[in-house]
């Protein structure tokens, strides 16, 4: 190719990244083999619109075609073939070609749709692991026809709408005018043929929905909302499509004692006030052990305890959180007549002592 990239554009040397851009989207469609079938000429002139813009559109590329007017024998190796200007339109476009064209023929019959599932978790099952098992409906392959949607009487025709390509193209508008696209035939679905005796048992689509039952492990240290996927176990695509996925998405139910901040745990002791004043040692029982918990004599209202490593496992790295306990001081209420004048001799032996501290205090000063 001896011809100037800019004049093949039909752009100036001070043309903008957008003017070459514009420039070739207008020249693209003009001259693309499927609007122009049988057009060498028209073929020919696409080929040099495609590589004039390949280089022009690169910085690196146009700064040394500017300067050495080559860029290394880029300029001999003409047009690559429709895979590299499928990367044009894609990135023009957001997807298939514009003008339609053989290269974006259906492969093959789709895969299955994905299934989301909702599982509910204890917290116990989130700390200490476990399985859970569902039941849901899935299409699988019909046994009938294997899959096939046909009952055997006589092989699939190819269709006549897309001879067979499972895609044909329709006129659409855009902003660079009227063009065609490519779509999924209306009438195959995009499979390439049609079902001329369906499967009495699956109506030709080669599928039938069955119950299945799953046991998954449960990751441990999971939130509410957290997804696993079971890659190739949702349903089976017709006539012989691929699997698609399961999404299992996790709720974890609130549990009666412990609240759940991150992976920390956090839970609320009542203690009588005797324990608060004198002291005590207990037996605490965690999620999955039972610790002793040293209660200070004089523990107040709203003091905290921490058991290191007793909280949830952190999810996919090591260790646990904390459990946090919080003591709350109960007070006694309904009180038998004995327990009120046990409690008015100690208020009395209480007074007592605090009006001797303050005679004490006074005769230091």
């Amino acid at each position: 190719m001896d011809s100037d990239l800019y004049q093949i554009l039909g752009l100036s040397r001070a043309a903008t990244p957008a003017d070459i851009k514009k420039a070739y989207r207008a020249l693209a469609r003009k001259y693309h083999p499927d609007a122009n079938p049988g057009d060498v000429k028209a073929e020919k002139k696409f080929k040099e619109v495609a590589q004039a813009y390949e280089i022009l559109s690169d910085q690196r590329q146009r700064q040394q075609y500017d300067q050495f007017g080559t860029i290394g024998g880029a300029q001999q190796r003409g047009f690559q073939g429709a895979g590299g200007i499928s990367d044009l339109f894609e990135a023009f476009f957001g997807g298939g070609n514009p003008f339609g064209g053989r290269n974006f023929r259906q492969t093959g019959p789709p895969a299955g749709r994905d299934v989301e599932v909702v599982v509910s978790v204890s917290l116990e099952e989130v700390v200490l692991g476990g399985e859970t098992t569902f039941e849901i409906d899935v299409s699988v392959a019909c046994n009938k026809c294997e899959a096939t949607g046909s009952s055997g009487k006589k092989e699939a025709a190819t269709c006549r709408t897309c001879e067979g390509q499972g895609i044909v193209q329709e006129v659409r508008q855009s902003l660079l005018g009227q063009m065609m696209s490519t779509v999924e035939c209306p009438d195959c679905k995009g499979y390439g043929s049609v079902i001329i005796d369906p499967c009495g048992e699956c109506s030709g689509l080669g599928i039938e929905l069955k119950a299945k039952r799953f046991t998954v492990g449960i990751p441990v240290g999971i939130t509410t909302g957290v997804t696993q996927r079971l890659s190739g176990m949702g349903h089976v695509g017709a006539r012989g499509g691929g699997h698609g996925d399961i999404h299992v998405r996790y709720q974890v139910t609130e549990h009666e004692r412990f609240e759940r901040a991150g992976d920390d745990l956090h839970d609320e002791l009542w203690i009588p006030m005797t324990q608060a004043a004198l002291g005590a040692s207990l037996e605490y029982e965690t999620i999955d052990s039972v610790e002793e918990l040293q209660i200070p004599a004089g523990t107040k209202t709203g003091e905290r305890f921490r058991f290191r490593g007793r909280g949830v496992p952190r999810l996919q790295r090591r260790g646990r959180g904390d459990l946090i306990v919080t003591v709350i001081v109960d007070t006694p209420i309904d009180l038998s007549k004995t327990e009120k004048e046990l409690l008015r001799n100690f208020a009395k032996e209480r007074d007592k002592a605090a009006i001797d501290k303050k005679s004490k205090n006074r005769k230091r000063r």
